[in-house]
C-alpha cells in the first residue's frame, strides 16, 4: 500500500534514516471516555480503521465523519530494522490535536498537550521485536484551548469550520546516537554578512565536537569545527558575498551539521536558512533594508478532502504557486500553525508569511496558560523559516476579551509580545490583529466596507491624532485604552471578502452583497484594493481571501482551487496602484 504523505516531514532538520508510520492504523471512538479505565492501551485490536495523518472528520481518513467525538484511540504495529540496533529510537509526531497520550507495548511512553506543535519520545527501552503503538487523543469542545477556526459547536457555521481531532501530521521513527543534535537556530545578520548558529546536543564529553558546513547551490561557503559547550553551542560564520533571501530571489543556504567524537561521526543533520532581515522604520516595512510593500492574501489552511491536512505535499506547493500567480507576495496564514512542509515551500518558492496562532475564545487563567505555553513552542519550532517575517499571536481580541479597556488582558498581551521578541528578536510582532493594539511593531486594521469610495474616504481620514488612531469599520478603537500610536507601519490586514451571488446557497456568505458577475467581482476587488494602495500612509494590505472554505464563499478561488476569474485578469489587481 502506498504511504500517504511520504515526504520527510521536518524539512529544516533532516536525517537520512527514518521510517514513515503514516498509513492504515486501527481506530476507535471513545465517546463514553472509558478507554483509560478499561486499559484500551492493552487491547488486542480496535474495530475501525483510519488513514493517518488525516483526521476522522476528513474524507481522506477513510471515515469522513464530522460529528463530535472528543476522545479517539489509534493502534498500529511496527518493527525496527536490525540495522538500527545499538542506536536510540525516537518516535516523532508532527501534530496531534489536542492532547495526546502514547503507549508502546502496553507501557506508558509520555503525553503532550497542544494541537499545533511537534513532540518526540525516546522509545528505545520499550522496544520489542514486534511493537504495538497506541495513541489516545482528546480534543474537547473547549473554548479555553487554542483552536483557531475549528468550531466549538457541533456544526460548522459563519467563519468557523470543521474540527480536526487527533493525528493530523506525519508520525515517524528515526535512529540517533546517544550524543545527537537536538536543535539548531540561525540568526542571520544581513548588515555584517554573518550568521550566528546555536546548536543543541543531547549530551557531550570532552571530545565531543560539532562540525558545520555552509553551502549554497552545492558551493561551499564556510566550514567550522568546534568543541560542544553545554546544552547549546553558539558560533558565528562570515558569508562572503552573501546572497539574500526575498520573494524575488529565495536563496537558501544549506547547512550540514555533524556531531563528532574522537573523529567518528555520531549524528548528521541537514538544515537550511535564508539571509533575510525584516525591520520597521519611519512607518515603512523594510526587507533587507529596502522598502517592502506587503501584498498579502488571507489563507486559512483548509484543504479538499483533508480538512487541516493537505492530501499531498504538492498541494502545499500549489497553494503557494497560486498565491504568487495572483500577484501576491505573501500570505497571512490565518488562525492556524501550518504543517512545516507548507513553510518549506514558502521558503523555496519565495512567499512572505505572517505566522499566526490559533486562538482560544474567552480570557481566563486556563486559556492564558495553555496559549502561552504552546505559542512559545510554535515560535521555536518554526524559527528557521525565512519566509515567516512576522508573528501574530492574537486576532480581533479572541482569547484576550476585554483587552480594549481592561488591564489584566492588556498585561497578558504585553507579556506575550515581550516573550515573542525574547524568543525571536529577528521578526516583527503584530500583537492583536485588527484593533485594540497594546504592544505592536505593526498597527493593522480590518475594514470590510464594500463601497470603494466610502473605504477610500474613511482611510483618507485615518491618521494619528494626539497619539490615538480613529476607529476602523468595526467601530472598535485601533489602540487599546491607555496605549499610544508610536509611528509604526499601518497595514489594512483584512478587507474585501467579495463573494459571487451565483455561489450563494443556504448558510453561505461573503461580506456585503455578492457580486452579480465575475466582472463585477474583479472590479470591486480592484476598486477596494486601490482605495488602499493609492493612500501612501499604508505599508500594505491583506485581501480576504485566497479560496472559499465550507460556507464562507468569498475567495478568489473555489475550495478546490479553481480561479473565479482569469488569473491574468486577477494578477494585475494585486500590484496596481
Amino acid at each position: 500500500m502506498d504511504i500517504p504523505r511520504p515526504e520527510y516531514p521536518r524539512p529544516t532538520f533532516v536525517r537520512e534514516d527514518w521510517i514513515n508510520l503514516n498509513g492504515r492504523w486501527e481506530f476507535d471512538f471513545d465517546d463514553a471516555d472509558r478507554g483509560l479505565g478499561e486499559r484500551w492501551f492493552e487491547r488486542k485490536s480496535f474495530p475501525r480503521a483510519i488513514t493517518v495523518p488525516f483526521t476522522f472528520e476528513s474524507a481522506l481518513s477513510g471515515i469522513g465523519n464530522a460529528s463530535v467525538h472528543e476522545v479517539v484511540w489509534y493502534r498500529r504495529k511496527f518493527r525496527v530494522p536490525l540495522s538500527y540496533r545499538g542506536r536510540h529510537i525516537i518516535l516523532n509526531f508532527g501534530a496531534v490535536d489536542y492532547k495526546a497520550a502514547v503507549w508502546l507495548n502496553g507501557e506508558f511512553v509520555g503525553e503532550h498537550t497542544g494541537g499545533y506543535t511537534p513532540f518526540s519520545f525516546d522509545i528505545t527501552e520499550s522496544l520489542h521485536p514486534e511493537n504495538v503503538l497506541v495513541v489516545r487523543a482528546e480534543d474537547r469542545l473547549d473554548k479555553s484551548q487554542p483552536r483557531g477556526k475549528q468550531h466549538w459547536e457541533p456544526q460548522s457555521k459563519s467563519c468557523f469550520y470543521t474540527r480536526a481531532t487527533g493525528i493530523w501530521q506525519t508520525v515517524w521513527l528515526e535512529p540517533v546516537s546517544a550524543f545527537h543534535i537536538t536543535s539548531v537556530r540561525f540568526f542571520p545578520d544581513v548588515d555584517r554578512s554573518k550568521v550566528k548558529a546555536v546548536v543543541g546536543v543531547s549530551g557531550r564529553n570532552d571530545s565531543t565536537e560539532i562540525k558545520a558546513r555552509f553551502s549554497i547551490d552545492t558551493e561551499l561557503q564556510a566550514e567550522t569545527l568546534l568543541a560542544a559547550s553545554g546544552d547549546e553551542t553558539p558560533f558565528e560564520v562570515l558569508l562572503k558575498d552573501a546572497r539574500l533571501w526575498s520573494p524575488g530571489h529565495p536563496s537558501l543556504y544549506n547547512v550540514l551539521l555533524e556531531v563528532h567524537e574522537n573523529g567518528k561521526v555520531l549524528d548528521r543533520v541537514l538544515a537550511y536558512f535564508g539571509m533575510r532581515k525584516i525591520s520597521a522604520i519611519n512607518g515603512r516595512i523594510l526587507l533587507n533594508n529596502k522598502p517592502c510593500y506587503l501584498r498579502l492574501v488571507l489563507d486559512q489552511g483548509y484543504f479538499p478532502g483533508g480538512v487541516y491536512t493537505a492530501a499531498t505535499d504538492d498541494a502545499y506547493r500549489r497553494d503557494i504557486e497560486l498565491a504568487k500567480s495572483l500577484g501576491f507576495n505573501g500570505v497571512r496564514k490565518h488562525q492556524k500553525v501550518e504543517d512545516p512542509r507548507y513553510y518549506y515551500w514558502c521558503d523555496r518558492l519565495g512567499l512572505l508569511v505572517w505566522g499566526e496562532m490559533g486562538n482560544c475564545f474567552g480570557f481566563n487563567d486556563r486559556s492564558a496558560q495553555s496559549f502561552a505555553a504552546e505559542w512559545a513552542r510554535v515560535i521555536r519550532g518554526n524559527f528557521n523559516h525565512p519566509s515567516i517575517i512576522a508573528w501574530v499571536p492574537f486576532n480581533e481580541s479572541w482569547g484576550i476579551e476585554g483587552v480594549q479597556d481592561q488591564e489584566r488582558p492588556q498585561e497578558f498581551v504585553r507579556q506575550v509580545a515581550a516573550a515573542t521578541r525574547d524568543i525571536d528578536p529577528t521578526r516583527l510582532v503584530v500583537d492583536n490583529s485588527g484593533w485594540s493594539h497594546v504592544d505592536t511593531d505593526i498597527v493593522d486594521i480590518h475594514d470590510y466596507n464594500q463601497d470603494a469610495r466610502a473605504l477610500a474616504e474613511a482611510l483618507s481620514r485615518f491618521s494619528p491624532r494626539d497619539g490615538v488612531l480613529p476607529a476602523c469599520s468595526h467601530n472598535v478603537p485601533v489602540m487599546a485604552a491607555g496605549c499610544r500610536y508610536q509611528g509604526q507601519p499601518v497595514v489594512v490586514s483584512e478587507y474585501g471578502g467579495v463573494a459571487l451571488a451565483a455561489d450563494a446557497r443556504d448558510g453561505s456568505w461573503g461580506y456585503g452583497q455578492g457580486a452579480d458577475s465575475t466582472d463585477q467581482l474583479v472590479e470591486r476587488y480592484r476598486a477596494l484594493t486601490q482605495a488602499i494602495t493609492r493612500n501612501e500612509q499604508f505599508a500594505g494590505y491583506c485581501y480576504t481571501q485566497l479560496y472559499d472554505i465550507e460556507q464562507e464563499v468569498n475567495g478568489l478561488l473555489t475550495f478546490d482551487r479553481k480561479p473565479k476569474a482569469d488569473r491574468q485578469v486577477l494578477a494585475p489587481v494585486a500590484t496596481a496602484t
